[in-house]
């Protein structure tokens, strides 16, 4: 398994793919970061501003859209060439192909978050507390288990779709109604329908995104002031850590799940 994975992380590493999606958040992270130093000078990263907002709004959508679509093409690419079907042949079990793609794919979105927060600190160092880093810190780790939750859902649509076109398609739609499908389905239940604060939690936490995005704003705000009543009612019930904790669950389950569902997908297909 660990040479395996070690072939397939050094594969994506060398890739195009990973050095664009590298380039395109550093430099998209710089961009935010360095028009949102008025922002950060006044309200530093231990509380949300618009710079804050903004740098997590990004650390979860380019992140995660690389991490969905490319374990959607590795997996699909992997049986189009053969290359699976050649591994399952030498013995290795369905488990073994699912994880060590999913950890390659996850390593290569993983260094996009950690070279795009690396600017991000370059540019910021100096312009805000000491004492902010915990938080700094907190942000990079919900986005790198956001990160990890997007490429076990891409690596199980990859397991199912027939071919790479079908396969970034899926990725694309799958990504869309994640990032952005659900927050227009809260503002939906909040704004028109009107069905209160608990069915706004429940569309919360049926999405890995929207709950790393609350639970990143959690961090920052632990009052939840910015997420209005809905705030108010998620804390009122679970309170601070245990918000966190629920949350942050959300987005492991949406790890594990897809992983079990892939190895499944594989053994009934082969089956």
């Amino acid at each position: 398994m660990t040479a395996l994975a070690v072939f397939r992380t050094g594969t994506l590493l060398r890739g195009r793919s990973t050095a664009a999606a590298v380039i395109v958040f550093c430099v998209a992270t710089g961009l935010v970061t360095i028009l949102g130093l008025g922002s950060f000078r006044q309200v530093g990263l231990g509380s949300v501003g618009p710079a804050a907002a903004a740098l997590i709004n990004l650390a979860l959508l380019l992140p995660t859209a690389q991490g969905l679509l490319v374990g959607a093409m590795t997996m699909t690419g992997d049986r189009e060439r053969g290359f699976g079907a050649m591994l399952r042949a030498r013995g290795v079990r369905p488990a073994v192909l699912v994880l060590t793609a999913w950890l390659a794919v996850a390593l290569s979105s993983w260094l996009s978050i950690a070279a795009g927060f690396g600017v991000a600190a370059v540019i910021v160092a100096g312009n805000v507390p000491v004492d902010d880093l915990p938080a700094f810190s907190a942000i990079v780790g919900i986005s790198l288990v956001a990160a990890a939750a997007a490429t076990a859902v891409g690596v199980l649509i990859g397991t199912l779709a027939s071919n790479r076109l079908q396969a970034m398609l899926a990725g694309l739609a799958t990504w869309f109604a994640l990032a952005i499908g659900f927050d227009l389905i809260v503002i939906g239940l909040g704004a028109f329908l009107r069905l209160g604060e608990g069915a706004i939690v429940f569309a919360i936490f049926a999405d890995p995104l929207t709950a790393a995005r609350v639970a990143a704003l959690l961090v920052l705000d632990a009052g939840a002031g910015v997420l209005g009543p809905t705030g108010a009612y998620l804390l009122g019930r679970l309170g601070h850590d245990g918000a966190l904790v629920a949350l942050l669950a959300v987005v492991v389950t949406w790890t594990i799940v897809p992983l079990v569902l892939a190895v499944q997908g594989i053994l009934r297909r082969d089956g």
